[in-house]
């Protein structure tokens, strides 16, 4: 029996448009949370008009592009990330998965859980067990934090409507519960918790790493997480993992200029963080079927408000913070996160439905998706070959200069021209 050394408290931040949960730690054990900001529900589900759906299913609906595909230029590229795996280090799936997204795109065989036993003991308060393996990877009282990220890189059933195109959309998906919810009886009412500790995270990190010597195609990790303090133990996993050849990509944190959230700023990730186009509001991104509005090819010319380019880095996106010994350099590539849309239910309840979400919890998973449709055609790349072109990707000529902007095609372009220039 462990006793947490820890108080969380709940701070909500307000700001337009979001609303913000975070949970504050202190001492051990280290607790990191989702990237999130979340907002409105876009369409409730009702459970009862549920059931899973089949290959013919999806078939037959006709598919539909998002702002945020539009964004990357995903439409130029043919790849769609086959034989590439993705491991979402996050909240697990909601138990409706079988209803957004095609049996085949998830690994469920290979998900797992990690978590610890909360309960309150009256002699020493709130107490968590050692570390369980034996969680399983669906969401119960966690947030649809996981399931939202999945759909982002292989796309969702949209209420049997049509199929909302994912960045990589044939990825294999392997859900790992790393981040989990937790109400406990106390003599003070109902208690709380949700997070996940270090030793969630990294013994979910170890998982994939070991698991990569058994599958039969590269393996990146998706991190959509983070916390205010680096964590030895974390760190060394995820040298453990790169060492093992897997992509590790992690979402840079929502702070803004107070600096970046760990596991982000280590050098050693492939970081991302979060960027909003200047035309959301002009098409009413958060209304209606706005989200599937065109966007256009060339977004260094003048949108409608007279803004000179069309992509900007969100002000909640986290940047390297000096004082905090954190180096330009930390920080890699943005990608689309804010007003993405997709399923989700918030944590402590069963309100599932389709929400907006933003965050660099958000833009990870393009960042993760992209490395997808790169491994596709170059499955030797490493974690040093990954994050170099797609910091050359970003960099990039004519309308991503010194932007750090992420798309599909530029990644494609630089990564063909650094395999030939490595060739032997």
């Amino acid at each position: 029996m462990k006793k947490i050394y820890t108080i969380l408290l709940m701070i909500c931040i307000i700001t337009p448009g979001f609303i913000m949960f975070t949970n504050i730690t202190s001492n051990q054990p280290t607790f990191f949370n989702s990237l999130e900001l979340y907002d409105i529900s876009v369409e409730p589900m009702l459970a009862a008009e549920l059931q899973d759906t089949t290959a013919e299913d999806y078939g037959a609906w006709p598919s539909a592009s998002p702002w945020w595909y539009d964004l990357v230029d995903k439409e130029n590229v043919a790849n769609d990330g086959e034989g590439v795996y993705v491991a979402v280090l996050d909240t697990g799936l909601m138990d409706l998965w079988p209803f957004f997204f095609p049996e085949g795109d998830i690994a469920w065989e290979l998900g797992k859980g990690f978590s610890h036993d909360i309960w309150w003991d009256d002699a020493y308060g709130v107490v968590m067990s050692e570390l369980k393996d034996d969680r399983g990877f669906i969401t119960d009282l966690a947030s649809g934090h996981g399931t939202h990220v999945t759909s982002t890189i292989i796309g969702y059933n949209y209420n049997d409507y049509f199929y909302v195109d994912g960045i990589a959309p044939k990825a294999t998906i392997i859900p790992v519960l790393v981040l989990d919810a937790w109400s406990v009886d106390s003599p003070y009412g109902l208690l709380n918790y949700s997070g996940g500790t270090d030793v969630m995270i990294s013994a979910g990190i170890y998982y994939i790493a070991d698991l990569a010597d058994e599958l039969d195609g590269p393996v990146i990790i998706n991190m959509s997480l983070g916390g205010p303090s680096p964590t030895v133990m974390i760190e060394e996993a995820i040298d453990y993992a790169i060492a093992k050849g897997v992509i590790v990509v992690v979402a840079a944190g929502n702070g803004g200029e107070a600096g970046m959230d760990y596991p982000g700023a280590y050098d050693q990730v492939i970081s991302a963080a979060a960027c909003g186009w200047t035309e959301a509001l002009y098409h009413s991104l958060w209304t209606g079927e706005g989200w599937l509005v065109d966007v256009p090819e060339e977004l260094n010319v003048p949108d409608v408000f007279g803004n000179e380019y069309q992509v900007y880095l969100e002000d909640f996106s986290s940047r390297p913070n000096a004082t905090l010994g954190q180096k330009h350099h930390d920080l890699d590539v943005m990608t689309p996160g804010a007003w993405i849309v997709g399923p989700y239910k918030p944590k402590f309840t069963y309100d599932v439905g389709y929400w907006y979400v933003s965050g660099t919890s958000m833009a990870a998973p393009h960042v993760s998706a992209i490395a997808a449709l790169i491994l596709q055609d170059y499955p030797e790349f490493d974690q040093k070959d990954i994050e170099h072109i797609l910091k050359i990707a970003a960099g990039g000529v004519g309308q991503n200069m010194l932007r750090g902007f992420l798309q599909c095609d530029e990644a494609m372009f630089y990564a063909a021209h650094y395999k030939v220039g490595h060739s032997k």
